[in-house]
């Protein structure tokens, strides 16, 4: 009786080699969702800033929200407030006067 070794196959489909982060663009008016895989060799992707690719919007950063599947989680890329000043209530402005 013959007998063979049974090896393991490679499967070479999208979802090995790293994770999936399906990331929903916070830019008001823009709201892009894109699909970002991090690997091993591009994993600094997730500690720097990145740019949209619809709006081209940059500074970016990836906040996860929680996980979807087997490699898949789902993210939202926000941007800081840029333009925009801290508005002093009146109420604050009579709050200072009073400690003067």
């Amino acid at each position: 009786m013959q007998s063979q070794s049974v090896t393991q196959e490679k499967h070479n489909h999208k979802s090995e080699g790293g994770v999936v982060y399906r990331t929903a663009c916070q830019n008001p008016g823009c709201g892009h969702k894109f699909d970002l895989r991090v690997t091993p060799g591009n994993a600094s992707l997730l500690s720097g800033t990145i740019a949209c690719p619809r709006c081209r919007r940059h500074g970016g950063m990836l906040k996860p929200q929680g996980r979807l599947g087997n490699k898949l989680f789902s993210a939202k890329l926000v941007f800081r407030m840029t333009g925009v000043a801290p508005r002093i209530d009146e109420d604050d402005l009579a709050d200072a006067a009073e400690l003067r």
